[in-house]
This record gives C-alpha cells, sequence and structure tokens, in this order.
C-alpha cells in the first residue's frame, strides 16, 4: 500500500484511524484530531513551544540552578503556608499537577487550575507538606527536547505528615514577553508546565529497605519462642499455618505479581502469590524458544536484586524465566504453585474489611483464606487466545495439517521445511516467523493493517539512551530515573511528546523502512506520530520492535500477503481476494480476546462492570479522561480488590507506592483516596467502535 504525506505533518496514522479522522466526531462529541488515540476522552495537551509561547526564549543564557534557588523557595513558602492561590500563582493556568498516593492516596493528573484548586483545598490540611528542598543526586537542567521545547527540570524532597515524599517539575517561561536573556533572569517570568508528586517512605518505612531493625539479632528469632530454624519459619510462613492470614493475596507469579510480593516482603506484609502454573515466571518461559524482551535489560531491573550488569542486553524469555523462579527464592516470596483461587465465589466483607476466597492447592485439598486486599496481577493480555472459526480448519487438520495459537506455538524440529501460514503482523508474528525461517521454513505473513516498525539495535537502543548506566558506579540509580520518567509529566503530556522521539527514529531506520515500503509492507507511525507507545496503552499492539525479521520481509525471503483467509481447504488455504495457497501450518498470531479481561476474568462480569474494566480496542488500560487508568494500580470502587498489569519499569516503580499505601493502612493512616474522580463515558455504549481493518 503505498502512503501519501499529509499536508503539514511528517507522519502518518491513517492505517490506524477511523475514516475521515479528521472531521469525524469521536466518541465524547470531540474532533478524534483533539484527543488521545481512538479514545475520544482525553483531551490532548498544548505543551508550551515557541509558537504557543509567542517567542523564541534564549534558554541558553538561563542559570538554571539560580533560577530554581529562586522559584523553589517561593513555592515551598505557598505549599507550606497552605495558601491556594499563592500556589496557583506559580502554576500555568493549563499546567498539570500529577499525584501517585501522596496527596491524593491515588493515581492522578490534574489539568488546570479548576481543577487543581478543589484537591490542594480539601488535601493540603491533610497532607501537612513542609521542608521542601532540591533533590540533592538530581541537580536542575534545561530539558531540551527541540529546537521550538524546551523546560528547566527540577526534582524535590519534601516531608509531610506521616513520612516523606519526592517530586519532579517542569518550568517555561510562560510570563515572559519576548523571552529575552533580562526576561529570563526574572523568576517571575517562569511558571511550572508540570508536577508531578509522590509517596517515598511512611513513618519510616521504605519499600527498599524496609526496617532493618527486625533482621538485627544475632541469629535467626522465632518469634513464637519454638525454637524453629530459618527452614521451619520459612516453611510455616509460606504455608500460614497455625491459623495465620496474609494481609494480601496476590493472583499471578509473573513479574508483576513478584515485584509487588518484594515490596510487602521489605514492608513486613504478610502475602501470598497464587500461581495456577508449576513455577515463577512460568509465562516468560513457556513462550516460542527464541523470545527474547524487546526491551533493553537495563531498564527492566527488580526491586532489591536488580540484573547483573552482564546479562544481555535484551534478554531471552528463558533466561528471564530462570531469573524470576531464582529471585522468588532469594526474596523468600510466599508461593503458592499449581493452586487455583475461586474468583467467582470470592466475597468481600465491607464490615470486617476482609475477602473470603477459596484456593485449591497442587494435592488437590482447599484453603480459605480471609486477606484484607486481593490483587490481580494475571496480566495484560487477557485470557483467551483470539482464535477466528474459519470453514474447513477440521479437514485441514484431519489431513495432517497444524493449526495453532501463537500462544501455543513451540517450533521443533517436526516443523523444518514445512509451508507456513502466519495470520498477523506484530511482534509475535515477526518473532514466529524469524523463529520458522531459522528451521528452514517457506513462510508467508498476512499483514492485514498496517504496523509500526522500529529498529531495536538502532532506535530502541538510542530511546533508551540516557537510562544504558542506571545502577552503575558513578550514574544515577535506576529509583531516581524512575522519578523523573513517572512524575515529571502525566501521560496526556507525554504523548504530545513522543512524535519528537519518533522523528529521531524515522531517521536512524530510514533505510530499513524504505527496505520494507519497497516490498509493499503497510507502515504507519502510531497515533499523531507517536510511535508504538501512543498505540500501547490503547490499541496493545499493531507494533513491531525489529529484531532481525524485518530483513526477511525486505530480500523477499518472507512473502507478504494483504487478505484474509475466507477458507481452509484439506492443503492450505483459499484468500478473500480469491488466490490459494498451500500449506503445512497456520500460526494465528492474532493476539487475544478482548471478552476477558483481569478482573472479568477472575470474579465475573458483575465485579468488572462495578470497577469500570472493560477491554476493547481503542482503550486497551481503559485510562479515564484524565490519561492516567482507572485501572492499574488504581484504587478501586470495590475496596480491598486491585489489578495491575504493565512493562517492568512501570511495575517497579508503582508496586512501591501501592505497598507504601497498603502499609500506611496497616499503621493506621487514613488512606481514603481524594474524590470526584472523573469515570468518562461507560464503554459498552460509547457510541461509534473502531473500525476493524484488515
Amino acid at each position: 500500500m503505498t502512503q501519501t504525506p499529509v499536508p503539514g505533518r511528517d507522519w502518518n496514522d491513517d492505517p490506524i484511524r477511523p475514516p475521515n479522522a479528521e472531521s469525524q466526531i469521536g466518541w465524547a462529541g470531540v474532533p478524534l484530531s483533539e484527543t488521545l488515540g481512538y479514545y475520544g476522552v482525553i483531551k490532548r495537551a498544548k505543551p508550551p513551544t515557541n509558537d504557543r509561547l509567542g517567542f523564541v526564549p534564549d534558554y541558553a543564557s538561563v542559570d538554571v540552578n539560580k533560577l530554581v534557588g529562586q522559584f523553589l523557595p517561593s513555592f515551598a513558602k505557598a505549599l507550606e503556608a497552605q495558601d491556594v492561590d499563592a500556589i496557583l500563582g506559580h502554576i500555568d493556568e493549563g499546567g498539570y499537577w500529577k499525584d501517585v498516593e501522596m496527596l491524593t492516596w491515588d493515581i492522578r493528573a490534574l489539568a488546570g487550575h479548576e481543577n487543581i484548586r478543589p484537591m490542594l483545598t480539601e488535601r493540603l490540611a491533610k497532607t501537612g507538606i513542609k521542608n521542601i528542598r532540591i533533590n540533592p543526586y538530581m541537580p536542575p537542567s534545561l530539558e531540551k527536547l527541540g529546537d521550538d521545547l524546551s523546560f528547566v527540570l527540577f526534582h524535590f524532597e519534601f516531608a509531610f505528615a506521616h513520612g516523606t515524599g519526592i517530586g519532579a517539575a517542569r518550568l517555561s517561561p510562560f510570563a515572559a514577553k519576548t523571552g529575552s536573556a533580562a526576561e529570563l533572569a526574572d523568576v517571575k517570568s517562569w511558571k511550572l508546565y508540570t508536577i508531578g508528586t509522590s509517596i517515598e517512605t511512611v513513618d519510616g518505612w521504605d519499600s527498599e529497605n524496609g526496617d532493618k531493625v527486625r533482621y538485627q539479632h544475632a541469629k535467626v528469632h522465632d518469634p513464637l519462642r519454638k525454637a524453629r530454624n530459618y527452614r521451619q519459619l520459612r516453611e510455616d510462613e509460606r504455608e500460614y499455618k497455625d491459623g495465620s492470614q496474609p494481609t494480601v493475596v496476590i493472583v499471578g507469579a509473573g513479574h508483576t505479581g513478584l515485584v509487588l510480593a518484594a515490596r510487602f516482603k521489605v514492608l513486613g506484609i504478610p502475602h501470598l502469590i497464587i500461581e495456577k502454573e508449576e513455577c515463577a515466571g512460568y509465562s516468560w518461559g513457556s513462550r516460542y524458544e527464541s523470545l527474547s524482551l524487546h526491551g533493553p535489560t537495563f531498564t527492566n531491573h527488580l526491586p532489591c536484586i536488580p540484573f547483573p550488569h552482564w546479562f544481555p542486553l535484551f534478554l531471552p524469555a528463558q533466561q528471564l524465566s530462570k531469573f524470576l523462579q531464582l529471585y522468588a527464592e532469594m526474596m523468600d516470596l510466599n508461593i503458592w504453585t499449581k493452586s487455583h483461587i475461586d474468583g467467582k465465589n470470592a466475597v468481600y466483607n465491607e464490615k470486617e474489611g476482609r475477602w473470603t476466597v477459596s484456593i485449591t492447592r497442587s494435592d488437590g485439598t482447599k484453603r480459605v483464606l480471609h486477606p484484607k486486599h486481593l490483587m490481580v496481577a494475571t496480566g495484560m493480555t487477557g485470557t483467551m487466545p483470539n482464535m477466528p472459526d474459519i470453514p474447513g480448519m477440521d479437514e485441514f487438520q484431519q489431513n495432517g495439517g497444524l493449526i495453532v495459537h501463537s500462544s501455543r506455538h513451540r517450533t521443533s524440529s517436526e516443523w523444518e521445511g514445512k509451508k507456513c501460514i502466519v495470520v498477523g503482523a506484530g511482534t509475535s508474528a515477526h518473532d514466529i516467523s524469524y523463529e520458522l525461517k531459522d528451521h528452514g521454513c517457506q513462510i508467508t505473513m498476512i499483514q492485514r493493517s498496517a504496523t509500526h516498525v522500529m529498529s531495536v539495535e538502532k532506535s530502541v537502543r538510542a530511546l533508551f539512551k540516557p537510562r544504558e548506566n542506571a545502577n552503575r558506579r558513578g550514574f544515577q540509580q535506576t529509583d531516581l530515573m524512575d522519578q523523573a520518567m513517572y512524575l515529571k509529566q502525566p501521560y496526556p503530556v507525554e504523548y504530545e511528546l513522543l512524535n519528537r522521539g519518533q522523528r529521531i527514529t524515522r531517521e536512524l531506520d530510514a533505510e530499513l523502512l524504505q527496505s520494507l515500503r519497497k516490498v509493499g509492507y503497510r507502515l504507519h507511525d502510531g497515533y499523531h506520530g507517536g510511535g508504538a507507545y501512543s498505540m500501547f496503552l490503547f490499541d496493545q499492539g499493531g507494533f513491531y520492535w525489529d529484531n532481525g525479521c524485518c530483513k526477511f520481509i525486505a530480500n523477499k525471503e518472507i512473502t507478504l500477503k494483504h487478505s484474509e483467509i475466507d477458507f481452509f481447504t484439506k492443503d492450505g488455504v483459499v484468500y478473500k481476494d480469491g488466490t490459494s495457497e498451500k500449506a503445512d501450518a497456520v500460526v494465528f498470531a492474532t493476539g487475544w480476546m478482548n471478552s476477558k479481561s483481569a478482573i472479568q476474568a477472575l470474579l465475573g462480569d458483575e465485579m468488572a462492570k462495578k470497577c469500570h474494566e472493560r477491554w476493547e480496542k481503542g482503550n486497551a488500560f481503559f485510562l479515564g479522561p484524565e490519561g492516567e487508568s482507572l485501572i492499574n494500580y488504581c484504587p478501586l470502587p470495590q475496596k480491598g480488590l486491585w489489578s495491575m498489569y504493565h512493562q517492568f519499569a512501570f511495575s517497579r516503580f508503582h508496586s512501591a507506592r501501592l505497598a507504601l499505601r497498603i502499609k500506611a493502612e496497616e499503621l493506621g493512616i487514613d488512606v481514603t483516596p481524594y474524590g470526584n474522580k472523573p469515570i468518562g463515558p461507560s464503554s459498552t455504549a460509547a457510541g461509534r467502535q473502531p473500525r476493524n481493518q484488515c
């Protein structure tokens, strides 16, 4: 498919847009060009570019240390005095305040004075912020994001009524007239565009070090004075003998569940992971054997025990699985494997604040537990493979043909030399095609809709370059880099900055992308030119970070087909365009069913509706109007229930904040979240669905 550049922009997202996207009205009555992704609820941010400011600031003249040294004391004075008008005087009218479990005991992204004011008015007195100071490990800096956009970025620390917090903020010269050096030297020319705050410790407890006083005894101490040694203590702790109960039950021992459990272990909160498979990390080790992570290892460190620096830059999934199993052992995490939870019959007692849940163990015995918190960490890909029902499948299989979903695919020597069709053109489709090619197979890839492509070795490394030396001697620690990543901006602001990075990657990958176009491969640039991460939270797919498969496509060693299978024959398929093809095997890399999301699959339809959880094309993470998830790591309408799923770095940062929130509640602190959280329209009545483009 030839793509014609659109006048006035250097990107193309037409292949993933509904028809006439620039003029058609979105789900919330807002033109799609003014909202994020398909979901017409989250308004697009307007960063302070030179065009918006009306001048070209002389940023080179700015002494960032002097500027922040003048701005922060004034802002701190207003915060500590709880003077809301004075605080807002330091923030642009269209600015953002993101909070993660500190001011709001929730994850909120408040846009504009009209939303920030009521939050500050209600929460400042309860929070008691004081002793605000610059973070000594992260000095202020001029953050240049292009010739037309820069910020002065600074990080700060503070105390509050129940512990300590951290923050990150961006300044822009909103009050300047010309952007001259003289104006920019005046602190009154500057206002905050974004500010983020988050909890860091609660009553002396932090999620990385816990309370070391508990471990200062000269020998292992049995609190019940039963003379139990370490092994016996661990067995009793893991099995919850003598009527003891976990405070938290986590469903799923993937990386998210393990990271959560590690945080609870450190904070002294009794926990238990329920895992249906035979070991922790099973989901990674059970996939196709050539699978490697497409994100660099240095971004994926786990709490307390990071990956060794010598590990491969892109970690093989089987090696990751092995590490996760060892991580669970080293961290003394409590896991019941080959066990199942009866979520459909789980009951929450509002008066007692506890669940009643039944667990079936590997030996068939049942245990009834009464945790305060039930956490669903079963992943973000759904529970049911999306396998289409196509006429002729039975005949094809009866004649020796193989049909398999990508989640169940395992290449073996029996595949050698076979004629294979791979349905799909996302990450799994490319990875499996690459693996089949290595096994001497003849491959046809069915690309039904356009794909965003970015190279791993060039572009991914370039985008993550600032984090490459994390945790190394003389460089920043991972937790400090996480602060910058997750606090300096809410997602609507990040969304507007994504296309700047993608411009760089398109230049780096120009030769690769052109080679794909020449063979008819359909490409797109992500929503509004933002690449994979502009799509990830909405569509959860439609992109491929190339680690080698694209060269086979460009060289025509893998055949492209732009159609769909109409029906199977006894020895192949017939496409909807009328052509046919012989095949020995067909792999459907077609993703997962939208109908079963995490809460819905475990606890049923009614609980999913109560918690506003819907899994659908156009908003996979169910982001609310503020641009942050209403589901992921957030307090839900059902008290005591939590759902979480995301990549390693996100889980690492937010698991710490959620665990501290639970610890605060255990310490008797009121953690009632700030209310008035906008939900947006019910997705079951959200109006026009996005087209299923094939």
